[in-house]
């Protein structure tokens, strides 16, 4: 009986451990599978992701702190100015002026608290002020634009990524249609002798060609995705798939946007206008410059005893040779002011070049989508016929081969058509100054 017994236990011990093998086995299995799926990222999500980790924005984010520092100087400098001193001499021999209250102690100390305030400076202090509350200014819109200049290299990325997935995903398709055709023509040439031998071995080369364009798709696919990981500001390890954008992308009105709210223009605008302040600043040099000051200390011989000295008064300083300096600091200043200028000039000139330009780039690609689109249905409706008609030995390899590559070409132009529509859209928001908002 107990020998039944422990059989049994034998028995159900060795059932139980297989059964928790194998819930292990498959855990793990199911852990790993789990592990390497990989996250689908939007292109929000990258741009979100570039923004939050791209270096390059953070040279931008010091330039701002640094003008906002000398901000925060020149508004000091309507503060009064204090100024303390202490000294200690030892005379050589009393002036008589100091036997009064030295006595004939050689030792002299001295200690005074002296305090000014500018009344009037020309206007430099307050033209100082706006000039680097201006540059703090700029260099926000200097940071936007490099911000601005990071969406678009990630939009681009990432397009064009979805461009060689779309090539690799045509290669994919033609090479089944190839190989259902090499398969239909050895499976005829076994039956019939028709195709001849010859004819195989092209339909083979032709096979070998359409894997070869496979393998190159593959690899601009994987040259793009580490291209977009990358501008995104991440390690070359951080591998994973994009989502599919929004299908209707192609749809509604022209996308143009003013030029006016361009970062690029608007921070120029700002360095104009800083200019006129510089400008300001240097005349400020023609005028005199008035304050008040004051000063209280102590000068005495022994720790014990002192005599107090004070004054308060007024003074003006006037450099009256100093015109000549200050005339050539407001002639610098004026053509610094009239170089800015000239570039704006420029500048706005070339991004409207810019924004027309892309507009007509989309318009383009976009009425050109609508024909790709025809032109695909059609070569597949073609390529289908032609199939039927070569099953039933109606039609040669030949024209069979060249309706799968009109359907390849159809395909691959409705994907070049849609990369050049994304990439202008993309140019005509960075142009237009579409600022993105971080999630």
């Amino acid at each position: 009986m107990m020998n039944k017994y422990h059989k049994f236990r034998v028995k159900l011990h060795g059932k139980l451990g297989v059964f928790f093998l194998t819930l292990i086995i498959c855990l793990a299995a199911f852990g790993q599978d789990t592990g390497n799926k990989q996250k689908a990222y939007s292109l929000d999500d990258c741009i979100t992701i570039a923004i939050n980790n791209h270096p390059g924005l953070n040279i931008y984010k010091h330039k701002t702190g640094q003008k906002k520092e000398k901000l925060k100087a020149v508004k000091a400098e309507i503060l009064p100015r204090m100024e303390s001193t202490a000294s200690y001499d030892r005379l050589s021999d009393v002036p008589q002026a100091k036997k009064s209250y030295l006595g004939g102690d050689n030792n002299d100390f001295q200690l005074f608290m002296g305090i000014s305030q500018t009344l009037f400076a020309g206007g430099g202090i307050i033209s100082r002020r706006k000039s680097a509350e201006l540059a703090v200014d700029a260099a926000e819109l200097e940071f936007i634009a490099a911000r601005e200049e990071i969406i678009f290299m990630v939009k681009t990325a990432y397009f064009k990524q979805l461009f060689t997935r779309d090539i690799l995903n045509s290669k994919k398709d033609i090479l089944k249609y190839a190989e259902l055709s090499y398969k239909t023509a050895f499976d005829l040439n076994k039956r019939t002798k028709l195709p001849r031998e010859e004819t195989l071995l092209r339909l083979e080369v032709y096979l070998n060609e359409i894997k070869q364009e496979l393998i190159t798709a593959q690899t601009s696919y994987e040259i793009a995705g580490k291209a977009l990981i990358n501008v995104m500001g991440l390690d070359a390890g951080n591998a994973f798939e994009i989502l599919d954008s929004p299908q209707n992308e192609n749809s509604g009105k022209n996308t143009a946007l003013a030029i006016s709210n361009n970062s690029e223009i608007l921070k120029i605008t700002k360095n104009l206008k800083e200019a006129e302040e510089l400008v300001k600043t240097a005349k400020s040099g023609y005028f005199p410059q008035a304050r008040i000051r004051g000063r209280y200390g102590y000068e005495f011989a022994r720790l014990s005893e002192g005599n107090t000295d004070w004054y308060i008064g007024a003074a003006v300083d006037f450099n009256i040779l100093g015109w000549i300096k200050t005339r050539s600091e407001v002639n610098q200043a004026r053509e610094r002011q009239a170089e800015i200028k000239s570039y704006k000039d420029w500048l706005v000139r070339q991004k409207k070049l810019e924004m027309e330009s892309a507009c007509l780039k989309y318009e383009s690609a976009k009425k050109n989508i609508l024909f790709a689109e025809k032109s695909i249905e059609q070569a597949r409706k073609s390529l289908e016929l032609f199939e039927k008609r070569y099953v039933d030995s109606l039609a040669t390899s030949i024209e069979l081969m060249d309706a799968q590559k009109a359907f390849s070409q159809a395909q691959i132009n409705y994907a070049s058509y849609l990369f050049e529509m994304r990439l202008a859209k993309a140019e005509i928001e960075k142009t237009g100054g579409s600022y993105y908002d971080i999630k």
